[in-house]
């Protein structure tokens, strides 16, 4: 596993401090994706988001004119990139779907871990919350970026 210094590094857990992080370790899943491998799949329900430890992954939105079955890539993701969290703040189904592109190493926390960080320590659920409101914001910037060509 990742050691807490790794993810303290990354957007996700950015100003998490270390007796947290020892609180939240615990609670993250490791998971393993062999290359080509879906590891979401749009519309399907989702429980977890996933912080990408080693590897990459390519994001895919269906699109009825796209010449892969399953949709067009509209991102590459790589090491400390989140993804699968849009269904933590929503609870709607998946909205892409998820592949890797090579042999993926993630952590999995699942919306029923981060209810229970929202139980045992407030201030660190806010953080994390906030954090992935950052992501969010920082990625609806790109796609506002790319929807006018100018």
């Amino acid at each position: 596993m990742k050691t807490a210094r790794f993810l303290q590094a990354q957007p996700l857990f950015g100003g998490v401090d270390d007796r947290a992080m020892a609180a939240i370790i615990p609670l993250l899943r490791e998971v393993n994706f062999a290359a080509g491998e879906v590891i979401v799949k749009e519309g399907d329900d989702g429980d977890a988001m996933f912080v990408i430890c080693h590897g990459s992954v390519e994001v895919l939105k269906s699109c009825p004119t796209a010449a892969n079955v399953l949709g067009t890539r509209i991102a590459v993701l790589g090491v400390g990139d989140v993804f699968g969290e849009m269904e933590l703040i929503d609870l709607q189904p998946r909205s892409a779907t998820v592949r890797a592109l090579e042999p993926v190493e993630a952590l999995a926390l699942s919306n029923g871990d981060l209810f229970r960080i929202y139980e045992f320590d407030m201030p660190t659920f806010a953080l994390i919350v906030l954090n992935l409101a950052r992501e969010l914001s920082r990625r609806l910037r790109r796609i506002d970026d790319l929807a006018v060509l100018c």
